[in-house]
């Protein structure tokens, strides 16, 4: 059975006062159910994990930097 393909890849990861965010951006346009599903997954991989996860909307183009 072939495996499906991820909806999200990571796209950065931050620290913000010894705090890991990692980004993860979707890797196309997302139907409701599809975002629900996927953000469903990411919360409980945080939850265990412990390690903040954000997800980032396909139209985003996340940039990890210092704002001046």
């Amino acid at each position: 059975m072939a495996r499906k393909k991820t909806e999200a890849e990571p796209a950065g990861e931050i620290k913000v006062n010894g705090e890991t965010i990692l980004l993860w951006k979707a890797n196309r346009p997302l139907s409701q159910a599809e975002h629900e599903q996927l953000s469903e997954k990411l919360r409980f991989e945080q939850a265990k994990s412990g390690v903040k996860i954000v997800l980032v909307p396909f139209s985003v183009d996340a940039e990890v930097g210092v704002e001046k």
